[in-house]
């Protein structure tokens, strides 16, 4: 009869196992999920897994460990073999309670778990022999041998008494490798320590990755948003100690003397406060891949330090990138919480393990596995997409950048996911950074699919404004009263591109019944896109996200001309799209789209700017289409002044409705082909004015 100890471990084995029961936890390494558990037990089996036993299958080419470290012997064979089971049993008895000194509880669930797959726990292979059995087998066998080994070396010849050495162990030792293990043996300290140094610091330094890339990417996402909750402490925007700050470390550009400025065709140049959340991200990932890591020379997978740095630093890289492109994933989200919360507008890793298969020789083979092949797609996709994201590449080509932006995207998810998934599988959380970045990437798309079609397809009519030498076209949908903001518009009648969207501002909506003489047109005008010089002087026009070009990002509350239930768009005619729209503008031109939106992509101003007494406005070409809903909403208390310069009378004339719709107490000056002399409006403004904005 079987011993009630093999009894309940047996009933517990088969029940974790008809539970589904992870034997290694759940999550990433280090948090939630363990690789070598207790590593002295691991170690042990490390020394001896390679050596072929009785059942062990001759001719068999099958792979039951893994890609790095293949095993031909199968799991059911491991748990049934009574000489592996005894070896086992002696080696944890030995070296456990000299190391971690795990818990007679750690050990019996390794056993049950872990005997027949080693890294990766399963419950489905039960051994013959429950741990107390394999390890009082075990001793009895040695206890056997050691007195055969007495008797045998204490014989005397004629009462002669011989002195002799006692062998350091009565059974043979283990010979690792490739050699059969048919006899039960005992594993050598220095076999076993080597194994112990490997997994040890494979193991912790993993988790160092996993705690590492944890941090990363919550400073990354909550930074922000922790520095944006400030604006509720009472008062605390009002101080002046704060409202320097910004002036000096936040709103200002980087370097020179304007941010969205283009830099050589590559970017528009960040703000103050963006360039330090960069710095402060860089460093970060720049200190936390350089240390700390665990390191035990010698070892038994990694022959020198140079050998184990690279892999583990390399590995780290890897890691943490993958962190980085959840919130990079999270801040290109065109449905961006952070937006709402904060009011916010890496490839080492391969280079480091390439590095790494060269010197140990084995790059050609790494080279034809799966992993490594999707790997270098992975990381050749994540390339190209700085390079075709360029701003003139953007500006000149935007139809292309959509397109390949897209695609690389999904490329690079496909390829990082399936370089997990070919060494891994879903084994120890690194696909978990992949499903959230790709979730996220998901997530965007469909729900921008849902706000599209949420809105249907509506009647839109293209025409030229007058007077603009044809640089500027009009659109007015109809049907839908937006108050502002971007509105992505597709034209699925106008290319086949149909999934294609351009971001056009909200030049006014529903304007017949807000104009009931409210003001006497001083300087008409108010519109959505842009005027290349005339914005050059606007301080206040920011970068439109998807074509990098000098532009509105918020717009008005204003109507069209025939209908209060209808949104204006103006749009500066350039190539692609608008191009196309432009040779399709006529009075009776009626076209389909597609409406997506509207979007406050540079945040939620007007609660920024509530508390301001006095408000300047200062607006280049289409530019001024940013400035009409906060100069609408403005309380009568206190002084507004817009200063608008156009180089065309046509594009004033045109959005002259919206600014006769301003309230009376508006100042409005604009003008036509020549700059605003800002330094002039600035110094008159801020000596007649008595707020404190």
């Amino acid at each position: 009869m079987a011993p009630v100890s093999r009894l309940f471990a047996s009933g517990l084995a088969i029940a974790l196992y008809a539970l589904g029961v992870h034997a290694d936890g759940t999550g990433l390494i280090g948090w939630g999920k363990t690789l070598y558990d207790p590593t002295c037990s691991f170690a042990c089996r490390n020394v001896i897994r390679k050596q072929p036993l009785a059942c062990t299958p001759v001719d068999s080419s099958a792979n039951h460990g893994t890609a790095h470290n293949p095993v031909s012997t199968p799991p059911k064979c491991f748990v049934s073999d009574h000489v592996f089971l005894l070896t086992m049993a002696l080696c944890i008895d030995t070296y456990c309670p000299l190391s971690e000194n795990p818990t007679m509880a750690k050990l019996e669930d390794y056993w049950a778990s872990h005997l027949g797959t080693g890294t990766l726990g399963n419950y489905k292979y039960t051994p013959a022999m429950s741990y107390q059995e394999a390890l009082a087998a075990a001793r009895e066998e040695e206890s056997r041998a050691a007195q055969s080994t007495n008797s045998s070396s204490s014989g005397s010849d004629g009462g002669e008494h011989t002195n002799h050495r006692r062998a350091p162990h009565p059974l043979p030792k283990a010979a690792g490798g490739s050699k059969p293990l048919n006899t039960t043996s005992f594993i050598g300290p220095t076999e076993w320590q080597l194994q112990w140094n490997y997994m040890h610091d494979f193991e912790t330094n993993e988790a160092g990755h996993s705690t590492v890339t944890i941090v990363i990417t919550l400073v990354a996402v909550l930074l922000p948003v922790a520095l944006s909750t400030l604006r509720f402490i009472p008062g605390f925007t009002k101080n002046f100690a704060w409202t320097y700050w910004q002036t000096l470390l936040i709103h200002p550009a980087a370097f020179g003397r304007r941010h969205r400025e283009p830099v050589a065709g590559v970017g528009n140049i960040p703000t103050r406060g963006q360039a330090l959340y960069i710095c402060v991200l860089s460093f970060l990932n720049i200190i936390l891949w350089l240390g700390p890591y665990t390191i035990h020379q010698p070892q038994a997978s990694f022959t020198s330090l140079k050998m184990q740095s690279i892999s583990i630093i390399g590995n780290r890289a890897g890691v943490i990138a993958m962190g980085n492109f959840v919130s990079l994933f999270l801040f290109a989200a065109r449905n961006n919480v952070l937006l709402l919360l904060g009011h916010l507008p890496h490839h080492r890793h391969s280079f480091m393990l390439l590095a790494n298969y060269v010197l140990q020789g084995t790059y050609e083979a790494e080279l034809a596995r799966q992993y490594w092949i999707w790997g270098i797609v992975g990381t050749v996709a994540v390339s190209a997409i700085l390079p075709f994201s360029l701003l003139w590449v953007r500006q000149r080509f935007y139809e292309f950048f959509l397109a390949s932006h897209v695609v690389l995207s999904l490329l690079f998810i496909v390829g990082y996911y399936y370089h997990i998934w070919y060494v891994y599988e879903y084994n120890w959380g690194y696909e978990i950074w992949i499903f959230i970045a790709g979730g996220i990437w998901g997530a965007d798309r469909l729900f921008r699919l849902v706000r599209t079609f949420w809105q249907g397809l509506i009647w839109a009519n293209i025409t030229t404004v007058d007077d603009v030498n044809g640089e500027y076209i009009r659109i007015e949908v109809e049907g839908k009263r937006l108050d502002g903001g971007v509105v992505y518009l597709g034209f699925p009648t106008l290319s086949w591109r149909f999934w294609e969207t351009h971001p056009f501002s909200v030049a006014y909506s529903g304007l017949n019944d807000s104009i009931h003489g409210s003001r006497t047109p001083e300087s008409p005008v108010s519109t959505p896109v842009r005027d290349d010089k005339a914005e050059a002087e606007s301080p206040t026009v920011e970068a439109d996200p998807e074509k990098g070009i000098n532009a509105q990002q918020n717009t008005i509350s204003t109507p069209a001309r025939g209908s209060t239930d209808t949104t204006v768009f103006y749009s500066r005619t350039r190539s692609g799209m608008t191009r196309a729209l432009a040779a399709k503008a006529s009075p009776s031109t009626r076209i389909r789209v597609l409406l997506e939106g509207p979007y406050e992509h540079s945040g939620h101003v007007s609660a920024q700017i509530a508390h301001c007494t006095d408000m300047i406005c200062i607006a280049g070409g289409v530019g001024i289409t940013a400035c009409l809903p906060f100069v609408r909403s403005r309380p009568a208390a206190g002084s507004t002044s817009l200063f608008w310069s156009s180089r065309h009378q046509g594009l004033i004339t045109a959005l002259a409705p919206a600014i006769q719709s301003l309230p009376g107490s508006v100042k409005v000056e604009t003008v036509v082909g020549e700059r605003l002399k800002l330094d002039e409006i600035l110094a008159k403004e801020m000596t007649a004015g008595s707020g404190d904005c």
